[in-house]
């Protein structure tokens, strides 16, 4: 196994990304509808990337997880347009490419994000996650409290989503803590 490198992603990256998105999508997210999953395109998925952080690329960031020059993971950060106001970072993304989960990539890239919200003085931040999701036993062990649920409607199917509250400072001691046991193993 090649070591697993971050770093903040390029244009070129984001080919890689869009497919790691759908695949994951495909993969873990069968609870939505069918034909909203079939038209899934990694093309339009990385125009609309690209454009997303084009609209404020100072806050709008993306940072990859690479095994030599495989993208194997990403994630994405931004500001939080919604309440709570006080949380006013959001983890809009967090995939994993299938065939490299369970190597501590989700924590690396956890470890990432939260320094980027620190780098960016947003002490506290969000993530939406359907309470479905096999991802929400990942951010309640990293200490993500539910600050609310709402209902999503992706594909025209309605999803109970649970909004988790983190602060960046007490995650990332939590990340050292789960990150340094790892290599210890």
């Amino acid at each position: 196994m090649k070591k697993i490198s971050y770093r903040p992603a390029r244009k070129e990256d984001l080919t890689a990304t869009a497919e790691i998105y759908i695949r994951c999508l495909r993969q873990d997210y069968s609870f939505k509808p069918q034909d909203y999953l079939e038209q899934l395109n990694p093309d339009k998925e990385m125009v609309e990337c690209f454009s997303w952080k084009e609209v404020d690329p100072e806050n709008n960031l993306i940072f990859v997880a690479s095994a030599g020059e495989k993208i194997v993971g990403y994630v994405s950060t931004g500001i939080n347009e919604e309440e709570p106001k006080e949380y006013r970072g959001e983890l809009t993304g967090l995939f994993v490419d299938p065939d490299y989960r369970g190597l501590g990539l989700g924590l690396g890239l956890m470890q990432v994000a939260a320094k980027a919200f620190l780098n960016l003085n947003l002490e506290k931040f969000v993530v939406y996650n359907y309470h479905r999701s096999a991802a929400n036993k990942f951010y309640r062990g990293l200490g993500g409290i539910v600050l609310r649920n709402e209902m999503q409607n992706p594909g025209g199917l309605p999803l109970l989503t649970d909004i988790f509250g983190f602060e960046s400072k007490d995650l990332l001691q939590i990340l050292d803590e789960k990150i340094s046991g790892e290599e210890k193993l």
